[in-house]
């Protein structure tokens, strides 16, 4: 009885489309986590952890490993995400690939709108230091490295993705990608130019971003197919 009961719905999920519905789910948490993060952080103002963080990094900051972060964070900063972006599109348009491409350009052009609007729109200071190791004349909130570095490696590594036929080749491909995106959040953490909750923020809205894109591109290319089968018969 159960399974014939389940079966319409299995169905529907199918022709929904997993990656679809994943996309959604994605997108729901994203707000919500971001949303968590700016009722605790910015309107209840609890930044404790946020300030004993940078504190503790600060103080155990060494040469080599700062050098090594200021490189790592120099791969989120808008020229060379804006070069990357251009670099990616071009291969794209190149191979006819051109709903990537808008996917890859809108993930970095939305990104930095939403980046540059959040921060005008918060408008919290950065962590200050006497001796500070990098020093940032916008505003803290949230992290704009970490949000449009999401947006744009993810972008990316999404569409390579889908030309890759090896799950296993796929989800290190991925987890990859994560990695090195965290490790550009962590280089602001590091560098004492972000709190903690800026970096989380980004990444929340970075996602979400994302998550949108696809649900966008997706059911507009759904669209397109219904429209096209519809005026051939």
């Amino acid at each position: 009885m159960s399974h014939s009961n389940n079966g319409p719905m299995v169905e529907r999920l199918r022709a929904f489309g997993l990656p679809l519905l994943a996309a959604l789910l994605i997108l729901a948490a994203s707000l919500w986590a971001f949303g968590q993060i700016v009722d605790e952080q910015i309107i209840e103002g609890e930044t404790g952890t946020d300030e004993r963080l940078a504190e503790w990094l600060h103080g155990r900051a060494t040469d080599p490993l700062t050098d090594v972060f200021r490189v790592i964070t120099w791969t989120g900063n808008f020229v060379t995400l804006l070069a990357v972006t251009l670099v990616a599109m071009a291969i794209l348009w190149y191979r006819r690939r051109r709903t990537d491409a808008t996917f890859v350009a809108l993930a970095f052009l939305g990104g930095q709108v939403l980046s540059n609007a959040m921060k005008l729109g918060f408008r919290r200071e950065r962590p200050f230091f006497p001796d500070p190791l990098a020093t940032e004349r916008t505003f803290s909130f949230p992290s704009g490295h970490a949000l449009v570095s999401l947006a744009v490696y993810g972008s990316i590594a999404l569409v390579v993705a889908r030309g890759i036929s090896s799950p296993l080749r796929r989800a290190i491909l991925l987890a990859g990608t994560a990695l090195f995106v965290l490790a550009i959040g962590f280089s602001r953490l590091y560098l004492g130019v972000h709190f903690l909750s800026d970096v989380l923020a980004g990444f929340a809205a970075g996602t979400a971003w994302l998550a949108l894109l696809y649900v966008a591109l997706e059911l507009r290319s759904r669209y397109i197919s219904r429209y096209l089968a519809s005026t051939n018969d």
